[in-house]
C-alpha cells in the first residue's frame, strides 16, 4: 500500500454538540458549520480560535450550501426548515418549511436548489423566483444524498430504502433505479476520468457504478467497520476520503479506489467519536467534523499517487 504523510495542523472547538456539516467560506481561508446545537458558524483556518457565529436556529442543522455569487448560505436542519441567511448582514431572511422531516442534502446549480429531505421528498426550487417546480415523490424512507451533475444533467440521489434513483435534469423524470446497499445510502460522489458514481451508507462498503456502462457496479470494498457517513473527492479529482461513524477518516486514491491512509486517534491524534463531514479546502488539505464537537485541518505534505 502506497502511504502519504497527513498531519493535523489546527482544530476548532466552540460548538456544544455534535457538528453535522461543513460548507466553504467566501473567502479562500473561511468555512461554515452546522451542528446539533442549532449555531452556523464561520472559521478562519488562519485563526482556529476565532469562530463567528452567524445565526442560530431552533434545531440541529443537518446541511448547508453556498451560494457565492448572492452571498447566501442555505441552512437545512432536522425539523425539514430551509433558512435563508445573508451572508453580509448576518441575519436570516427567510424560513421555509420544505420538508416533512430533516433536510439531509441540499445542491446548488445555475438555474435550481434542490433538497433531499427525510420525508423522502427532493424538492428543485428555481432561485430566481423561490418557487418549487418539482417534487419529486419516489419512496417514503429518507432521501439521503445528492449529485448534481452540471455537464451531463443527471441528478443522483441516494435513499434510506437501499436505493439510489438518478434522474435527468431537464424534466426531472427518473431514468434509472440501482439496487445499491444492504441499508441506507448516506452519500454519493462522482470521479470523472472513468464515469464511476461512488456510493457508501449504513452496510459500511464502499461501492462504485459505471455511469457509461448503464450504472452497472464495479468496486465493492468494506472499507470501514460502521457506516460510512461521507464521501469527499479533493479539487483535483486524485483523492478522495471516506468519513465513518467507526471515528476514523480514509484516504483513497481514486483511480483505483486504492486505500492510502488511515486516520484515527491513536496514530494521528483524530476524532473521539463519529466522522461525519470532510471539507476538502485545496487538493492537500481538509476539514472533518465529528460528533466530538470539534473540526479539524489536515494537511497531506507528502503522497506517492
Amino acid at each position: 500500500m502506497n502511504t502519504i504523510k497527513v498531519t493535523k495542523v489546527a482544530q476548532f472547538t466552540g460548538h456544544q454538540g455534535a457538528i453535522y456539516t461543513l460548507c466553504e467560506g467566501l473567502n479562500a481561508n473561511e468555512f461554515y458549520s452546522g451542528g446539533n446545537d442549532g449555531l452556523v458558524v464561520c472559521w478562519n483556518t488562519h485563526a482556529p480560535d476565532s469562530g463567528k457565529l452567524l445565526v442560530k436556529v431552533n434545531r440541529p442543522v443537518y446541511s448547508l450550501c453556498l451560494d457565492e455569487n448572492k452571498k447566501l448560505l442555505y441552512c437545512g436542519t432536522a425539523a425539514g426548515n430551509l433558512h435563508v441567511i445573508d451572508l453580509n448582514q448576518g441575519v436570516e431572511l427567510k424560513n421555509y418549511e420544505a420538508h416533512q422531516n430533516g433536510i439531509f442534502d441540499i445542491k446548488l446549480t445555475n438555474q435550481f436548489l434542490i433538497t433531499s429531505g427525510g420525508d423522502g421528498v427532493v424538492l428543485v426550487w428555481d432561485i430566481a423566483t423561490f418557487q418549487i417546480i418539482h417534487q419529486l415523490n419516489h419512496s417514503d424512507k429518507s432521501a439521503r444524498a445528492l449529485y448534481y451533475d452540471a455537464n451531463n444533467n443527471w441528478l443522483a440521489v441516494g435513499y434510506s430504502d437501499y436505493k439510489i434513483r438518478i434522474f435527468n435534469t431537464h424534466d426531472f423524470k427518473l431514468e434509472h433505479t440501482i439496487n445499491a446497499h444492504e441499508n441506507s445510502v448516506f452519500t454519493l460522489a462522482y470521479y470523472a476520468p472513468t464515469q464511476e458514481l461512488l456510493s457508501g451508507g449504513r452496510d459500511v462498503m464502499l461501492k462504485s457504478w459505471q455511469v457509461s456502462n448503464d450504472y452497472q457496479p464495479d468496486v465493492n470494498i468494506p472499507a470501514h467497520t460502521l457506516h460510512i457517513n461521507h464521501i469527499a473527492l479533493n479539487h483535483s479529482g486524485n483523492l478522495f476520503a471516506t468519513a465513518s461513524m467507526d471515528k476514523t477518516i480514509k484516504l483513497w486514491k481514486s483511480e483505483n479506489m486504492q486505500l492510502l491512509k488511515v486516520i484515527d486517534k491513536a496514530r494521528n491524534d483524530g476524532h473521539l467519536s463519529s466522522v461525519n463531514k470532510i471539507l476538502w479546502l485545496s487538493p492537500t488539505s481538509f476539514i472533518s467534523a465529528a460528533d466530538d464537537r470539534v473540526a479539524m485541518m489536515w494537511q497531506i505534505e507528502s503522497s506517492e499517487n
